[in-house]
């Protein structure tokens, strides 16, 4: 029968293709051989299925409901449950503790869908942590009974158990899940004209659409999130959704986007004179035009940038801008450009006092002039960056064998210094 299986993939439609496909069909489980096979599978332990002394018979027979004082017994019962699989858990006894835990749940909705939810959630989030993969598959099998309990049998799901359920779903990594319910719970708020719930879910599914990397829906979210933001003139909401945009648009590779909103939020923090997140941004500006190639802009906006930092006498943007801006000429092999870059950076780090960052200027222009086969600026570049890390007693191997190398070849023939 194996043999019959793989060569089924390779047959052609012929009068053979009927005889293998009738042959095939005899293989399939009788009726009684499949039932046997599915009762083989143990019930989900969350299963009400045998009833439990600390349910009065009448409720479990469904004849009646709990009275006020036999929910407050159950409620304190149950939490002494959840207490004794806490301290299962402290010891070890993870078994012994889940089983505990699905015991709680299971007699949790007999106090109602939320305080059964509460419990899911709870137990879930801990499953997921643990790594209980089986758990967590018990616990979202209970949670999709719920969400078609709430969808099906329910004239008007309740909002407020959606949201629940949606939580539950991720807390038990099933992002997907939770993903749909928001979408339905945020269709309903618009439905409803309920702007407040209609935001807070877009938040929850701009935030974990984000954590499943699904870029372009959380994209979508933030992108409307702002649009609230602005209407009602919120700045600073409005400045934590462009954060996020551009890091999406980043991810995605999405660089024009990503340069427009960049440069709504080096507006933004123009007008609160915030030179560290101006600076920033105009840096992540100037990589932007570089990756699609509009280099003059991506120059101006590191030389933006440095003058914006250097004015402030924030020393450590100005270098940041003039090595980004080095390394732009670098590598369009605009030398003389990078050359003068890295001489502006040695009046910069002078003035900073950073011997490190001087170090490694001089190295830079070491092995840009060793490029070009300028022999003796790359000599006297390399011989600078030896005296600072003497002073510092770092890399001074490193410098030796550079100036060795360029001794070398300046004596090489047909080199000149």
């Amino acid at each position: 029968m194996a043999f019959l299986h793989l060569r089924f993939r390779f047959l052609t439609v012929s009068a053979n293709a009927l005889a293998v496909a009738t042959l095939l069909g005899s293989l399939a489980f009788s009726p009684t051989v499949r039932a046997q096979s599915e009762n083989s599978f143990p019930p989900s332990p969350l299963e009400l299925t045998e009833p439990d002394s600390l349910i009065p018979e009448a409720v479990w027979e469904g004849e009646t409901d709990l009275k006020p004082e036999e929910r407050r017994q159950l409620d304190r019962a149950l939490d002494a449950l959840d207490a004794r699989a806490q301290t299962a858990f402290a010891q070890g006894d993870t078994t012994t503790a889940f089983e505990l835990w699905n015991r709680e749940i299971r007699l949790r909705r007999f106090l109602g869908t939320s305080a059964e939810l509460e419990a899911l959630l709870r137990v879930g989030s801990l499953a997921w942590q643990q790594e209980n993969f089986y758990q967590a598959q018990v616990i979202t099998q209970r949670l999709r009974q719920l969400q078609t309990e709430q969808f099906e049998k329910r004239e008007t799901p309740d909002v407020e158990v959606l949201q629940q359920l949606a939580q539950a779903y991720e807390e038990v990594g099933a992002r997907q899940a939770a993903l749909d319910l928001l979408e339905r719970v945020l269709a309903i708020a618009r439905d409803r004209n309920d702007s407040v719930t209609e935001e807070e879910t877009l938040r929850k599914i701009a935030r974990i659409a984000l954590q499943d990397l699904d870029y372009e829906e959380s994209a979508a979210a933030y992108r409307e999130l702002r649009e609230m933001a602005v209407a009602r003139g919120d700045r600073l909401s409005e400045a934590y959704y462009l954060t996020q945009l551009a890091y999406i648009y980043d991810q995605l590779r999405w660089y024009e986007d990503a340069i427009a909103v960049k440069q709504d939020l080096e507006a933004y923090y123009r007008t609160l004179n915030n030179i560290a997140q101006m600076t920033a941004l105009k840096l992540a500006i100037g990589d932007d035009y570089a990756a699609i190639g509009q280099l003059n802009a991506a120059v101006a906006e590191f030389q933006d940038a440095y003058r914006i930092a250097w004015e402030a006498l924030q020393f450590y943007r100005a270098q940041e801008a003039l090595d980004r801006l080095a390394a732009l000429y670098e590598r369009y092999n605009e030398f003389d450009a990078a050359l003068q870059v890295y001489r502006t950076q040695i009046d910069v780090r002078q003035l900073a006092r950073d011997l490190y960052g001087l170090m490694v200027t001089y190295d830079r222009i070491g092995q840009l002039q060793q490029r070009r086969q300028n022999y003796g600026p790359a000599l006297e570049a390399f011989r600078r960056g030896l005296e600072l890390a003497r002073q510092l007693g770092n890399r001074e191997a490193y410098f030796q064998v550079n100036i060795e190398t360029v001794m070398q070849e300046m004596s090489t023939p047909g080199n000149s210094p």
